[in-house]
C-alpha cells in the first residue's frame, strides 16, 4: 500500500500544470503555464513559462523543500513584482532604458544567438549595444543569478 507522501505526489499529476494569468506593467494579461518536478530528495521545482512565445517571453522559477504550493506561493509572487516593472521602451525600432536597471534572462537562439529577454521582448547584442551607447561614461554593475532566485528585490 502506497504511503501518504507517495498518494500526495502522485495527485500532483492531477493538479499540474497550472494554467494561469497575470496582468503586466501595459496592463495585458500573459498567460503562463505552471509545471512542477518533484525530486528524489523530497524538493520540489516549479517553473512558469510564458505560452506562446516558444521560451522567448518570461520564464519564473521557484523551489521549496517543503510542499509544491510553498513554492506557487513564492512563484506568483515573484511573477507579480516582475510584471509590475518595465525597464525598456522601443521608440522607432531603437530600445532605450526607462530607468537605471535592466532585468531579464539570458537565452540562445540557433538564428539569432545571444539573446536577453527584457519585458517579455528578446533583445540582442544590437539592441543591447544601443540600450548601452546612451549611458557611456557610466558605471554599470552585471550580476548573473539562477532563475530560482528573485531578481525583482
Amino acid at each position: 500500500m502506497a504511503n501518504d507522501k507517495t498518494t500526495e505526489y502522485n495527485a500532483l499529476d492531477e493538479i499540474f500544470p497550472i494554467k494561469e494569468e497575470v496582468e503586466d506593467f501595459a496592463g495585458n494579461i500573459r498567460a503562463f503555464e505552471i509545471h512542477c518536478e518533484h525530486f528524489p530528495n523530497d524538493t520540489f521545482a516549479l517553473d512558469a513559462i510564458e505560452t506562446g512565445k516558444d521560451c522567448k517571453g518570461y520564464i519564473f522559477r521557484a523551489y521549496s523543500e517543503a510542499s509544491p504550493f510553498s513554492a506557487l506561493g513564492e512563484l506568483r509572487g515573484k511573477m507579480r513584482r516582475a510584471l509590475a516593472t518595465r525597464h525598456i521602451t522601443d521608440r522607432d525600432g531603437r530600445y532605450s532604458l526607462l530607468h537605471d536597471t535592466l532585468r531579464g534572462r539570458i537565452t540562445c537562439d540557433p538564428e539569432q544567438g545571444l539573446q536577453l529577454i527584457v519585458d517579455g521582448i528578446p533583445l540582442n547584442l544590437y539592441d543591447l549595444e544601443h540600450i548601452l551607447s546612451t549611458h557611456e561614461g557610466w558605471q554599470f554593475r552585471l550580476e548573473v543569478v539562477d532563475p530560482s532566485e528573485d531578481i525583482t528585490r
